[in-house]
């Protein structure tokens, strides 16, 4: 079974993932944070398994972390003052709840991102850039492609030092950043060899004589479209109740925040369905399958 979500046309999941990503990075709200936390998690484990989310969860974990201890350290604003550091810089409330906040956001962005990265691959972001602008496009086609690529080549590598009993994690410092530094040799020689097999097969090619011509094999279909309605109608009731004055938040110089005042329940209702829009539709998508699959 295919990912429902993933066979959408790359302008919805487009769409989808700017709403939800920039909302969450310019809406700061807690509860807005919390739902795109919770909706972004859900997506992690339902496309790349346990071991995806625990993945983004070994880098966001100790990111989150050092956020919130450092933040207090180097922010002192606010008025609620908790204590005094040792230098005679207060330790403020709201400092503490900015960091917690930060800590929230940076994780959230780092799960959508994963999740795009599952789901843009190099044939759809020339879709949805070759037009404006062809080389771009490429460059960044391109270098998403290569970092499957490295780690896949680096795997290789530290294999075949292993099987010379050279692993870089054995023995003392000295021997370890040496293995570290031959490994890391390979690694360059291997990309520049294969910057250059791609630069002769191009220039074979002919990129670069003609007008470029383009071929997709991406259709919007009527699901496309009610897709793309349904995100833009939230979108705009979304900015339209901001605007007007819901979930309305401060962390400085007081935290102050509206929880429950009806546009701001608005908000969160919308911002709900739409983060949790594609996972909706995977599984709609499995209950398909698995009504197939019994009828056979």
């Amino acid at each position: 079974m295919k990912n429902g979500f993933n066979t959408y046309h790359p302008i919805s999941q487009f769409l989808f993932f700017a709403s939800v990503i920039s909302f969450t990075m310019f809406i700061m709200h807690p509860i807005i944070l919390l739902i795109s936390l919770a909706a972004g998690s859900l997506y992690v484990v339902f496309t790349g398994g346990i071991s995806g989310y625990l993945n983004t969860l070994r880098l966001t974990l100790p990111t989150s972390l050092m956020i919130i201890l450092i933040n207090p350290l180097v922010s002192h604003g606010g008025i609620t003052i908790l204590s005094y550091l040792p230098d005679g810089n207060p330790f403020t409330l709201e400092s503490v709840i900015f960091g917690i906040a930060a800590a929230l956001l940076m994780s959230c962005t780092l799960k959508w991102f994963y999740a795009v990265n599952g789901i843009f691959t190099s044939d759809r972001v020339i879709y949805l850039f070759g037009r404006l602008s062809p080389r771009t496009a490429l460059l960044i086609s391109m270098i998403l492609r290569f970092f499957s690529k490295f780690k896949a080549q680096l795997r290789i590598v530290r294999a075949a030092q292993q099987t010379l009993v050279r692993e870089g994690s054995k023995g003392n410092m000295i021997r370890r950043i040496k293995n570290g530094v031959k490994i890391f040799s390979s690694m360059l020689q291997w990309a520049m060899e294969n910057s250059i097999d791609t630069a002769d097969s191009m220039n074979s090619r002919g990129y670069g004589l003609h007008k470029r011509t383009s071929y997709s094999v991406f259709k919007i279909k009527p699901s496309d479209i009610l897709f793309i309605i349904t995100v833009l109608a939230f979108d705009i009731y979304i900015l339209a109740a901001y605007i007007y004055g819901a979930a309305e938040y401060s962390y400085y110089p007081m935290f102050d925040i509206s929880f429950f005042d009806l546009y701001t329940v608005g908000i969160y209702t919308a911002f709900l369905i739409l983060c949790f829009m594609p996972f909706i539709i995977d599984v709609r998508e499995a209950g398909k399958w698995k009504s197939i699959r019994s009828g056979i």
